[in-house]
């Protein structure tokens, strides 16, 4: 049956070690087997338990990509239903669900489609969460088992982050009063460029000091058309944090999520993973958001288009 469903557009900024290695310096080593060991991230805040099925490298518009589901074990806690005699019961049933989510990573600039399957489905967030885990564990689970001699993998530093779109950062912003404090997180990039000069030098402090992630901070910017031009200009390499208060006094806590719009595209669930994935690539193609790339990503695509091409002939 062809349903809609929901897709969002992110970026899969992943380096690796102390040099900031890109994406795909290791993607042979660490990314492809991670994804692909199995392991299990477990979300104790809401006891659900998170994985990848069905990784592969694949060609879509003549990239190659990292596709795959995302799933969420979960469950339906049943409290309340009617007996056989329409009387409301309580009861206390737990039934199993697991939900899952497409997702495509276009490894020319790491930018990624996912896809909700249905309501409850895993979010870009999840993900992010997920990835981080799962890297982290497989680089420390190999590096454990190696001799103290042998070489190491580097330690992965990942950040997913939806991608901002103009229109939807504007319907937002018009809505807020009074901007309290605007955090803006930056972090190493995996080629792209940032078209804001500050976050640039601010970037090469990290390098600098050894360190992961900094902040921006803003408190309480009156002239929110340019905080709104500043969140344009990210393209998902910032993570923005906004407090806000409203008109009508609610307070809230703006990420970027917030400023990120969910497409509708028309998926049919009898189909096999492989020609909804077709169905998911032919809708994105023709997004900005998702083709984006800088002069950089694609110099290092080309650098690793010929071990990309050899893994994908011998899988």
């Amino acid at each position: 049956m062809i349903e809609k469903k929901h897709l969002n557009i992110a970026n899969f900024n992943c380096t690796f070690g102390k040099e900031h290695e890109p994406l795909l310096n290791h993607f042979e080593d660490i990314i492809l087997p991670a994804f692909r060991d199995g392991i299990v991230y477990k979300n104790k805040r809401n006891d659900n338990d998170y994985l990848f099925e069905g990784v592969e490298l694949s060609i879509k518009n003549g990239v190659f990509v990292l596709m795959g589901l995302f799933v969420k074990k979960t469950h339906l806690d049943i409290k309340t239903r009617y007996d056989e005699n329409g009387v409301l019961v309580t009861t206390n049933d737990k039934i199993p669900s697991d939900p899952f989510s497409y997702f495509i990573i276009n490894l020319k600039n790491h930018r990624m489609a996912l896809v909700k399957n249905q309501k409850g489905s895993p979010t870009v967030s999840d993900f992010d969460r997920t990835a981080s885990f799962i890297l982290k564990t497989f680089v420390n689970n190999h590096n454990a088992s190696v001799d103290k001699n042998e070489k190491k993998l580097p330690r992965p530093n990942l950040n997913v982050v939806t991608i901002p779109y103009e229109g939807k950062i504007e319907e937002e912003l018009k809505k807020v009063k009074k901007i309290e404090k605007a955090v803006l997180r930056f972090y190493p990039l995996n080629g792209d460029i940032s078209p804001n000069g500050l976050f640039n030098e601010l970037r090469e402090m990290l390098y600098e000091v050894d360190s992961k992630t900094g902040n921006a901070q803003f408190n309480n910017p009156k002239n929110h058309k340019k905080m709104g031009d500043i969140l344009k200009d990210t393209k998902g390499t910032v993570k923005p944090t906004l407090k806000v208060i409203y008109g009508n006094g609610a307070a809230r806590t703006l990420r970027d999520k917030d400023f990120s719009e969910s497409t509708q595209i028309d998926i049919d669930d009898n189909l096999p993973f492989h020609e909804n994935a077709d169905i998911i690539s032919s809708k994105v193609i023709n997004q900005q958001e998702y083709n984006d790339t800088s002069e950089e990503n694609n110099n290092i695509y080309s650098k690793f288009f010929s071990k990309l091409e050899s893994l994908f002939n011998n899988k």
